[in-house]
């Protein structure tokens, strides 16, 4: 192996990720740098370092927000540098993909010839000629950005991304093309479409491409896509499907308006193109755990504008956390924020929203027992993966239990004080840092958008905040070399319309990002309403390190208050000390557990 050492920039990218630029162009000269970067940076991999995601000239170090600082990253980037070895050239694989271009499979076909004065069997015939290189897989599960497209062929992303782009869809962005393994929003011009699975995670080897795979594509008819065509890409029975002697513990009588399972998210698998995904608002997903004993970033049910109505078949301790969303449990009102027995046969119902807040979770003593995925519960609705058969709840479903402890019972009424509980106002400014392309905005723009108040769009969804308000002038235009995309970023697109990124979002991108919202914002956020109003304000790191440490000495007060009320409900010895005098208080639980208090 060749031993290299090159110049590089490092740029912060928002409070949780760090971007380390090692070249400007898309090639494989450069690719080949970058993937010895990562190898050498995951080889040293200090512990504030969650994962590195690829990008064409670039590596993203996904980072614990603030806890890594720039003379830490500096020290990790040089030392990784200094002796980086770039692995010798090997014979690839190659991968033939057939695909049926143009029609209805293409439905930007006639872009690209008119982008290229080419006609739509020109343009084909040097869409095939060509053999590309995987360079990285990134945006979506197994999407492969392949380098070599013939620079005739190069056409600009769409001003306006898709809300859904096809499975299977074959799409041109700039001097790359590429195949969307799921249904996903995008922003490529589609001009074919493939009938193969490019991701399937019960595959041994999940992605049909790999990174440094050679692929070439076949043209085929639209009775040959038919005949071929697969619907696996959206279901992996073999690691989702809950077998029926699991079922048990909560029956679906209705589902809500989108009821999803979700845990802390599925960390590590960025680099893949596996998107994080889990709880919209972690904080309100840990406090909630916490109320019914549970570890922070157990699975449990996400709610959104509209809660199910359940029924359960055994005892359960739960808590429903975020937005209030009128809980009740056999018609009784219950108050959110606490956790609360439900005893077997009793229904758990929601009359809706209450207040601000669009988004709650209903935390369960154990958390929902659905199979790991990918070494997490959450699910990704666009991908089938995870969750409840990769899906959201529908009506008959039956979700398993783990058994109540008795210990656990005791938690019945903990409640979390006000003062540790997010606050949903909407009238408080979303805090944001400044981005990697803070310049590709003119000034006037960078302050526009601060000054506008903007209106959440009703395309908003789990992937992004899609935002309504005045055009924003940019500098360059939207376009940059494609490279990881954090939480919370905020792309704008080439329209002039920000996106901020949320925990469904594509891992890697190519729209500039002039700011990313703070992290311990983004639960904030992620709980506007279709309609709501949104305003920002700039941020400074230690503005955004004390809403972090905030969050953190809630979640540290409420386990404390948690240990109190175990000892204070199970009898035991309490020392007090007021006004400087000692107390020593005993005391014995001698109500029986079993005793039902209404």
């Amino acid at each position: 192996m060749e031993s290299q050492e090159w110049t590089s920039s490092i740029v912060q990218d928002g409070d949780s990720c760090w971007l380390v630029v090692v070249g400007s162009d898309v090639s494989p000269s450069t690719s080949a740098r970058v993937h010895a970067l990562q190898r050498a940076v995951e080889t040293l991999h200090p512990a504030w370092l969650v994962e590195t995601v690829l990008g064409y000239c670039s590596l993203g170090l996904i980072v614990r927000p603030l806890q890594a600082s720039v003379e830490e990253v500096e020290e990790l980037v040089s030392t990784a540098t200094k002796n980086v070895m770039v692995a010798p050239s090997v014979h690839p694989r190659t991968v033939t993909i057939p695909v049926c271009y143009g029609g209805a499979c293409g439905p930007d076909m006639e872009v690209v010839c008119r982008q290229s004065g080419l006609s739509e069997q020109e343009v084909v015939q040097r869409h095939v000629a060509a053999g590309y290189q995987c360079s990285m897989l990134g945006f979506l599960p197994g999407f492969p950005y392949l380098m070599g497209l013939d620079p005739q062929l190069a056409t600009p992303r769409l001003a306006t991304p898709r809300t859904v782009v096809p499975a299977g869809s074959v799409g041109i962005a700039g001097t790359q093309t590429g195949v969307y393994p799921v249904s996903s929003p995008g922003a490529w011009n589609i001009i074919g479409r493939t009938p193969l699975t490019l991701f399937d995670p019960s595959r041994e080897q999940h992605s049909l491409v790999q990174a440094g795979d050679v692929v070439r594509f076949s043209p085929i008819s639209l009775q040959e896509f038919e005949e071929k065509q697969s619907d696996e890409f959206t279901c992996y029975p073999q690691i989702c499907d809950v077998s029926e002697q699991d079922v048990g513990g909560c029956d679906v009588l209705e589902p809500g308006m989108l009821t999803t399972v979700q845990d802390e998210g599925r960390w590590g698998l960025q680099n893949m193109g596996i998107p994080v995904s889990g709880a919209m608002d972690r904080q309100a997903l840990a406090l909630g755990n916490f109320l019914v004993g549970n570890e922070e970033g157990a699975a449990a049910l996400e709610i959104t504008l509209s809660g199910p109505c359940l029924v359960f078949t055994t005892d359960a301790l739960v808590a429903l956390t975020g937005a209030d969303m009128g809980l009740q449990v056999d018609g009784r009102d219950i108050p959110a924020w606490t956790a609360v027995l439900v005893r077997t046969g009793s229904v758990l119902s929601m009359t809706g929203c209450i207040g601000a807040g669009c988004r709650a979770w209903l935390c369960v003593a154990g958390g929902i027992d659905v199979p790991y995925v990918l070494g997490s519960r959450s699910t990704l609705l666009r991908a089938a993966l995870g969750g409840f058969r990769g899906r959201a709840l529908r009506a008959r479903d039956s979700l398993h239990l783990h058994p109540l402890t008795q210990p656990t019972r005791r938690l019945d009424g903990f409640s979390c004080p006000l003062r540790l509980r997010p606050s949903y106002a909407i009238d408080t400014p979303v805090p944001v840092l400044p981005g990697p392309q803070t310049e590709s905005l003119t000034p006037g723009a960078r302050q526009a958008f601060l000054d506008a108040t903007w209106t959440v769009s009703d395309a908003s969804d789990r992937m992004g905040c899609r935002l309504e308000g005045p055009q924003l002038a940019l500098g360059h235009g939207a376009d940059i070399i494609s490279e990881v995309i954090p939480e919370g970023a905020v792309e704008v697109t080439g329209a002039g319309l920000p996106i901020v990124m949320l925990a469904d979002r594509q891992t890697t991108g190519g729209y500039v990002k002039p700011f990313v919202v703070a992290s311990a914002a983004i639960g904030r956020l992620a709980q506007r309403r279709p309609g709501d109003s949104i305003r920002f304000c700039m941020c400074s790191l230690a503005g955004a390190q004390e809403m972090l440490e905030k969050q953190s000495s809630a979640r540290k007060e409420l386990t404390h208050l948690r240990a109190i009320w175990r000892q204070c409900h199970a009898g035991g010895t309490l020392f007090l000390t007021v006004n400087d005098v000692r107390y020593v208080v005993e005391w014995q639980d001698v109500t029986p557990l079993e005793v039902d208090h209404e």
